[in-house]
């Protein structure tokens, strides 16, 4: 899978450095076990412009969503409010400023968002660089950056410390109950892996790998519950197809993280892509992929997707 030129989603280009080995990894799952119909989602569809979303963040009260997507040129975070029935015509968050914004993710409480930029590290600096996959990305880079709503509206933005921008391709923010973030970033080999930084009396401590990390594949854009009950995440481990990126989702366990299981063979084989978020009742998970409603993949848009994955909850006891 190629990286789509007019979008900036890492997790696409991770995606296509990723070659499955069949037999390397066994995951069982009964195939569309918890069958859910998937759906195009509606601030996606913008008349007269073409399709480049990603990463819908919703508010805590639903009623507005905060999404990744290239309007003109470059990726930027848009916003789009549920009023009278219906979305809003996306506008541009008013937090963005002249640079790439992309990857969204809300607070649980509302009060704040975390999302990857290429802006300056400082003022006085440039333009933050990105390498991974053994690849330079000039001006593509990315630190996490947060954002407060307050009385009279989004403040300005704020980098998060090095302790979780530990270089310039850090991305795909997700947040817990606690204040505790997930992210991605590459490893020696280029490859992208989640971290996670427990945030623990005022400060965020040193990232770790979670136990479903595994170095032969990459794993990418974690979305977690509030209570990290449970996480989903992107990967091109088997059974995804070679040089695609599934869904994988895991439970929280007394000994830890579960094994991965694949909602693609779990739900349906329309379920597969990067980017992924949930609504606020969790009960429904967005992604993109470059499949279009005709089925068709499009290699220069990408589409949100939605899917209620209630079942899948309900089965291992949420």
């Amino acid at each position: 899978m190629k990286k789509i030129a007019k979008l900036f989603t890492p997790a696409l280009l991770a995606a296509a450095f990723v070659k499955a080995e069949a037999n390397a990894i066994t995951i069982s799952a009964d195939t569309n076990k918890y069958w859910a119909e998937v759906k195009a989602f509606a601030p996606g569809e913008i008349p007269g412009v073409a399709n480049r979303d990603a990463a819908p963040a919703f508010s805590s009260d639903g009623k507005s969503v905060y999404f990744g997507a290239a309007p003109v040129k470059d990726i930027t975070i848009m916003v789009s409010c549920y009023m009278d029935n219906k979305w809003t015509e996306p506008v541009i968050a008013p937090f963005c400023g002249g640079f790439h914004n992309l990857e969204p993710a809300f607070a649980p409480n509302g009060k704040y968002i975390v999302f990857a930029s290429n802006r300056p590290a400082t003022a006085d600096g440039k333009i933050i660089d990105g390498y991974w996959s053994k690849k330079n990305y000039p001006g593509n880079g990315g630190n996490l950056w947060k954002v407060d709503l307050t009385k009279k509206g989004w403040g300005e933005p704020q980098r998060l410390p090095d302790v979780i921008n530990q270089n310039n391709s850090i991305f795909s923010p997700a947040i817990t109950a606690d204040g505790s973030v997930y992210f991605m970033l590459p490893d020696t080999s280029g490859r992208f892996h989640i971290r996670r930084s427990q945030y623990k009396n005022g400060e965020y401590q040193t990232p770790v790998r979670p136990s479903f990390s595994i170095d032969a594949y990459g794993d990418v854009d974690p979305v977690v519950a509030p209570d990290e009950s449970f996480l989903i995440f992107s990967s091109g481990r088997p059974p995804a197809l070679p040089h695609t990126a599934d869904l994988f989702i895991v439970f929280r366990t007394p000994k830890g993280w579960s094994e991965p299981l694949d909602l693609r063979q779990l739900i349906s084989d329309k379920v597969f892509g990067v980017e992924a978020r949930l609504s606020p009742d969790l009960k429904t998970l967005y992604f993109s992929n470059q499949r279009n409603a005709a089925g068709v993949t499009v290699n220069t848009d990408q589409y949100i997707w939605q899917v209620d994955i209630s079942k899948v909850l309900k089965a291992h006891g949420l």
